[in-house]
């Protein structure tokens, strides 16, 4: 009975980095595409919205940002937070030669589209009043 226990957590030690690498590739092509964006300023009340295109780009992933007719440009990776319990969407850039990040929560619509929800900050500054972003697939962009 102990050497079949043995067997097992010898054989899910094993298994399990294989899964932690197949939820990375998938999260990684499931945020892949068009989205439009609503969002509340950060440490404002201030809203906006725009559309957001999320590409692969030799293995990363590079995002662009159009509001206002202002194209951004960053980077977003998979990555984990919540001392590695939870995967998240991590997008970076910067604006107005200030840098932001984001920390996005992946989830899918009832179309099994990624449906993106973000607080947005400063890094490494402290902040009562968050941004918020979400993003909704475009259907509109063929």
């Amino acid at each position: 009975m102990l050497h079949a226990m043995k067997k097992t957590i010898g054989l899910l030690l094993t298994i399990f980095p294989i899964f932690c690498v197949a939820e990375d590739n998938f999260l990684h092509m499931m945020v892949q595409g068009n989205y439009l964006l609503v969002g509340k300023a950060l440490n404002s009340d201030a809203t906006y919205h725009g559309k957001v295109q999320i590409k692969d780009n030799d293995g990363s992933l590079t995002v662009l940002r159009s509001i206002n007719g202002q194209i951004i440009t960053g980077t977003a990776a998979i990555e984990s937070a919540a001392g590695g319990d939870v995967k998240v969407l991590r997008i970076r850039f910067t604006e107005d030669k200030t840098d932001y990040e984001e920390t996005c929560m992946v989830g899918s619509d009832l179309d099994n589209y990624a449906r993106i929800s973000c607080y947005l900050y400063q890094p490494k500054i402290s902040t009562r009043q968050p941004g918020l972003e979400v993003l909704f697939i475009d259907h509109t962009v063929k």
